[in-house]
């Protein structure tokens, strides 16, 4: 569960830092060659694009990430339902073994 946790994490600042890289690049290449509005457009399309894909990967990430928590839950659920009976049958021993002991002379 902590490691899911660490990997949409830090899927989510790689997928800023990349935006943040690009837009800066694309920033620069407009600067050195005073692009034109068609080209600026072109790199905007191209920027929404990337975005899209990176919101795209988070989502599936956290999809990925919500149904192991589930799965998680549901084994500890399991686990202490099994706890639950080895304690009860744990206890019924004790008993078992307390009212022998009574009964010897």
């Amino acid at each position: 569960m902590h490691s899911g946790d660490v990997a949409l994490r830090l899927s989510s600042v790689v997928a800023v830092a990349s935006f943040i890289v690009l837009a800066a690049s694309i920033y620069e290449i407009d600067r050195r060659e005073k692009s034109s509005s068609e080209t600026v457009t072109a790199n905007l399309t191209e920027i929404e694009q990337r975005v899209q894909i990176l919101s795209d990967q988070i989502r599936i990430l956290s999809h990925q990430y919500a149904g192991q928590i589930e799965a998680n839950e549901r084994e500890l659920h399991s686990l202490t339902i099994q706890v639950q009976a080895v304690e009860s049958r744990l206890n019924a021993l004790e008993d078992e073994l307390r009212v022998g002991r009574e009964r010897r002379p």
